[in-house]
């Protein structure tokens, strides 16, 4: 106690002083508008600019997760196609198949507007023209199947959602190629249908359908969803899928879309042919 009050009496100038300079600044900006106002914007704009900062690095994390769990799940689906290698650059990464000689260049872009509660749900990508990216594009998120490049401008692109009536995309299942197209019915915000399936089939709940080799948008082998439900009648020899998306559209925020550079000349095969 005796330190505490011979401190106290050696320091009390300075104590002092620093009372009355925080007394005084609560005087000035409790009774003059002016600073109180200087002082309330001061204080709003450090707390902005630091929401902003958090809402950047949250938003750098979430992309860089979303970046590695896609790196992940397209090296480990080009591993099972015997590809020789997985470039990663800044922006873009790129996937050879030395097997087909292919060419797919990845751009990772964020979803600037999205829907999914309508008949024919679209959204919108912070990538466009600029970026290589061009209509009939493939659109994926880190889980799977998100959409297809619509309509694109210098800077953005409109992606027409797997959720939407337009939207047609063969099936896989348990590597069978099934010629009947996946359905949106705008019935809930991650359900497909595929319907007139032959009970034959060997088609069971929790079956995964993938992407097959209908398609010159989207490599082989990437997930569209899992089978919720097989609808059966005892009157027909056929059934309806209820089909679960992997990709989440409601908290759809990053995609990835998918630049065949080999999809003209593909695509110029098959009209040839038909």
């Amino acid at each position: 106690m005796q330190r505490l009050l011979a401190f106290i009496e050696h320091n009390i100038h300075i104590m002092l002083f620093v009372i009355l300079q925080v007394v005084c600044g609560f005087l000035i900006f409790r009774l003059n508008p002016y600073q109180k106002a200087t002082l309330t914007n001061s204080v709003a704009s450090v707390t902005a600019s630091s929401s902003q900062l958090a809402a950047n690095v949250s938003g750098y994390i979430g992309l860089k997760e979303e970046n590695l769990a896609l790196q992940n799940k397209i090296a480990e689906q080009f591993r099972n196609e015997s590809v020789s290698s997985l470039y990663y650059l800044a922006d873009t990464f790129t996937v050879r198949d030395t097997s087909r000689q292919p060419l797919f260049d990845i751009v990772p872009a964020q979803v600037v507007y999205n829907t999914s509660n309508k008949a024919k749900n679209i959204f919108i990508i912070n990538k466009g023209s600029d970026q290589g990216i061009k209509r009939n594009m493939g659109v994926i998120s880190s889980q799977g199947i998100a959409g297809k490049v619509i309509a694109t401008d210098n800077d953005y692109s409109t992606v027409m959602s797997l959720l939407n009536s337009d939207f047609n995309l063969i099936p896989n299942i348990n590597d069978v190629e099934y010629y009947l197209p996946i359905d949106w019915e705008n019935k809930e915000p991650n359900l497909l249908s595929l319907k007139r399936i032959n009970k034959l089939e060997m088609i069971t709940e929790g079956d995964v359908v993938k992407t097959g080799t209908s398609t010159v948008l989207f490599p082989r082998g990437i997930t569209i969803g899992t089978i919720d439900k097989v609808h059966s009648k005892t009157t027909s020899q056929y059934c309806n899928l209820d089909i679960v998306t992997v990709t989440d559209f409601r908290k759809l925020r990053y995609v990835y879309v998918i630049i065949n550079n080999d999809q003209e000349d593909i695509e110029q095969l098959i009209q040839n042919a038909e």
